[in-house]
């Protein structure tokens, strides 16, 4: 009787002991996660990188027309025709990263005819279609005598000297024709060339 009550005893005192070497176990996980942690925060470090961004630029530059860039100037009575008329201002706009200059010249010396004459007649452009700056916002200076109404014609002419570069320079231009009274009835059409060049 006696032998089996402390057997009984000791097999319970093993149990005791199995379960303290477990917390121990557990206690020794959680002081080392505690301990890790700010060895971590204390040997952080930071790392760097540089990369070179490079932006190239080409010259570029840009004209635009108006909206509605066909001008018809429209003669009816004789006194069109004697004095001549005028157009609507025509506004133009530049686009440009360096400074410019503005050129114009009609595409041909002689007026496209359309209608019933035969032969068709030869109407010239020079010292009947005539061009005047009337407003100049391109930092720029009008050249020749286009501050008032002066013949176009192929050749080439300087229009705008000196442009500063920037968006959206503009400047305005009348036309004015005077065909008097030597042509018959008729459309007489040209084209007149603007361009914008960065020296």
């Amino acid at each position: 009787m006696y032998y089996e009550t402390k057997e009984r005893h000791y097999k319970h005192y093993q149990t005791i002991t199995i379960s303290f070497d477990m917390i121990k176990t557990i206690i020794t996980a959680v002081v080392l996660v505690i301990t890790i942690i700010p060895a971590k925060n204390v040997l952080a470090q930071a790392s760097s990188a540089t990369q070179m961004v490079k932006i190239h630029l080409e010259p570029t530059i840009q004209i635009m027309a108006p909206e509605k860039p066909n001008v018809n100037m429209g003669f009816n009575g004789i006194n069109d025709y004697v004095q001549g008329i005028q157009s609507s201002e025509q506004h133009f706009s530049v686009h440009s990263n360096k400074d410019f200059v503005v050129n114009v010249r009609t595409n041909t010396d002689i007026f496209t005819y359309s209608g019933n004459a035969n032969p068709a007649p030869q109407m010239p452009v020079s010292n009947i279609l005539f061009l005047a700056i009337t407003d100049n916002n391109t930092g720029g200076s009008t050249a020749g005598s286009f501050n008032s109404f002066t013949s176009l014609s192929s050749t080439t002419r300087n229009l705008l000297l000196n442009c500063k570069n920037g968006g959206n320079k503009t400047f305005a231009v009348n036309y004015k024709a005077n065909p008097g009274t030597s042509f018959p009835a008729g459309d007489y059409t040209v084209d007149v060339i603007y361009t914008a060049t960065q020296p």
